[in-house]
């Protein structure tokens, strides 16, 4: 089990704190990928859909929030210069989160809107059913892909056995920035355990972090989340293509962006990663 914080805050130091580190994203070596013909996996996961405390409701919240918005803004420094320098940040964030904040039922609803647009939608459906599909892994067939509710007596060619079996497990959030009118985007975080299933035994891992564009959480929960609901639909098809990839075809390790936990898929032969994506950590 993994969550979202302890391992985008794990990646993240990894790349960071030593330029040479190891990519999140390696493909498998050579030697252990030159046999392979076939794979299978199996994909699960959780969703942090947790919306209860985002954004401001109201004036009061919003000048709260504002306050401590604008304390961590403004570079304080030591001794009595600092904290008089926070304590301006403070102030002029309370009037400006006061003013800005959204009405309660605005906020009330936005909430809603973006927690079931996350509740509701199948993310392990969508990265399964686009996994099953995938030729992303070149000359390497996908003979079938398992979730809990798609068992192996439900797919296609269930009793054959593959060279190599992928353990996929995500976990999907939303990522934000701000405390008044905060901007979210989606964030899945998917890790790949590769089985060489002949021998019984873990042959490779990578993690992929993959993250939306932020926008205004009012505007992304508008239309009952439609914004958001795109996002994920988005996620699960450039993983889909991502994971395979990187495996079994390219011979780049994929890092995250620059002071970032994000991941640049601009390369995906497809092109489904071209657009742009946020590189804000």
């Amino acid at each position: 089990m993994f969550s979202i914080h302890a391992v985008v805050s794990g990646v993240a130091v990894g790349v960071m704190v030593v330029g040479c580190a190891q990519a999140p994203v390696q493909p498998i070596p050579e030697a252990a990928r030159r046999s392979v013909t076939s794979i299978s996996g199996d994909v699960s996961g959780l969703k942090q859909a947790d919306t209860s405390k985002l954004g401001a409701r109201g004036s009061a919240e919003g000048a709260q929030l504002g306050a401590q918005q604008g304390a961590s803004v403004l570079p304080g420094g030591g001794g009595l210069l600092g904290l008089a320098v926070m304590g301006v940040g403070a102030i002029v964030g309370g009037v400006k989160g006061a003013n800005e904040a959204q009405r309660e039922d605005v906020v009330d609803q936005t909430r809603v809107f973006l927690r079931t647009a996350i509740e509701d939608t199948d993310f392990t459906e969508l990265l399964r059913a686009r996994l099953a599909s995938s030729k992303a892994a070149g000359d390497v067939e996908i003979i079938n892909v398992t979730s809990q509710g798609t068992p192996l007596a439900a797919v296609p060619d269930g009793a054959r056995a593959p060279d190599h079996f992928l353990v996929i497990e995500y976990r999907l959030g939303l990522q934000r920035e701000d405390l008044v009118n905060p901007k979210v985007g989606i964030i899945v975080l998917a890790r790949a355990k590769v089985r060489d299933a002949g021998a019984n035994q873990q042959v490779h891992q990578a993690i992929w972090a993959y993250c939306g564009d932020r926008y205004h959480f009012v505007q992304m929960a508008a239309n009952n989340g439609a914004a958001l609901r795109a996002q994920i639909d988005r996620a699960a098809a450039v993983l889909a293509e991502a994971i395979p990839h990187d495996l079994y075809v390219s011979r780049r390790p994929r890092h995250l962006l620059f002071n970032s936990t994000c991941m640049d898929f601009s390369d995906l032969p497809s092109g489904i990663g071209r657009r742009a994506v946020s590189s804000r950590s």
